[in-house]
């Protein structure tokens, strides 16, 4: 990215925030502190109209706009690509909101750009996964609604265990994916503690007219210290080169984190939070494939094959 390029992506980025700091400009564009006081001062020197200090951050003065600038190609298909998960991956009420996003993007495109954002539709898909259909159409933006505005929820929740159901008043403080499913957290003034809740087994929703009685963390905080009281477990196996695909891409859904050769094998490090699950599916290519560590591992294998031997 040429300085030019990069002015106009930091004026985007000044157009896109309420305040925006210049350690944040310095880690997006992989510039010095130094660099980004001087493209701030080119903005300035060019007319824009910048409020803030170095200090603080940055912010263009109230009411001033620029036309949209034209997106690259390399952008157009971005959206595409997130189009396509959207769709796959949350409600119905949120992908079409999506896409009527997409609808004005493409708009403002050349034709030739169009075209070529047709072609590639064509060939660029996101398989079906399970989309609970209890989902209510507008789930999703109804809780990232009350967290904008600090209100109360009321949930009808499953509980796993009893497989009964347990109304809820809950404060929202964030929401996240993982494994095919979005979760909640939320501070539960029943038990007057954090907990997370699967959305798929949400089913009743409202929000209250009651504002949060407390201060939530950060969502992020919040994951990042969940993940330091987390048990998990690192996993080594040992599979041969010409085996290795008998792991397919599940192995990246079972926490992957590095493939090392060894000779004729491949060295497999996994981080995981059940060795129960992970036991269950290493039987499938127990065969071709040897178990470092843990010993743990090991004998969770040997107690499943000895149940199914009796």
């Amino acid at each position: 990215m040429n300085r030019i390029e990069r002015l106009s992506a930091i004026l985007v980025q000044l157009q896109s925030h309420s305040l925006v700091k210049a350690q944040q400009i310095s880690e997006r564009f992989h510039i010095s502190i130094r660099t980004v006081y001087r493209d701030i001062r080119a903005l300035e020197e060019a007319g824009i109209p910048i409020v803030g200090n170095p200090g603080v951050g940055y912010s263009l003065m109230d009411g001033f706009k620029l036309p949209p600038l034209m997106f690259t190609q390399e952008e157009a298909l971005s959206f595409l690509i997130a189009e396509k998960l959207v769709n796959e991956l949350t409600d119905s009420e949120n992908s079409g909101h999506y896409q009527s996003g997409m609808e004005k993007i493409r708009s403002v495109m050349r034709s030739t750009d169009k075209k070529r954002v047709e072609i590639i539709e064509s060939n660029l898909s996101v398989l079906p996964t399970h989309k609970p259909s209890i989902y209510r159409p507008d789930i999703l933006l109804l809780v990232l609604q009350s967290i904008y505005e600090r209100k109360s929820l009321e949930i009808s929740y499953i509980i796993d265990s009893v497989r009964t159901v347990s109304k809820r008043e809950v404060e929202p403080v964030g929401m996240f994916f993982s494994r095919t499913n979005w979760y909640l957290i939320a501070f539960c003034l029943q038990k007057m503690a954090y907990r997370t809740f699967r959305m798929d087994r949400v089913q009743h929703i409202v929000s209250l007219e009651k504002a949060q009685t407390r201060q939530h963390p950060p969502l992020k905080v919040f994951l990042d210290d969940t993940y330091r009281k987390e048990n998990l477990f690192e996993v080594v196996v040992k599979i041969s080169k010409d085996k290795a695909s008998m792991m397919g891409d599940d192995k990246y859904y079972y926490g992957l984190v590095s493939e090392q050769e060894t000779g004729d094998c491949i060295e497999c490090q996994f981080v995981q939070f059940s060795l129960e699950k992970f036991a269950r599916w290493y039987l499938s290519y127990a065969d071709v494939a040897t178990i470092v560590r843990p010993e743990a591992l090991k004998e969770k294998v040997r107690s499943i094959l000895q149940a199914i031997s009796v």
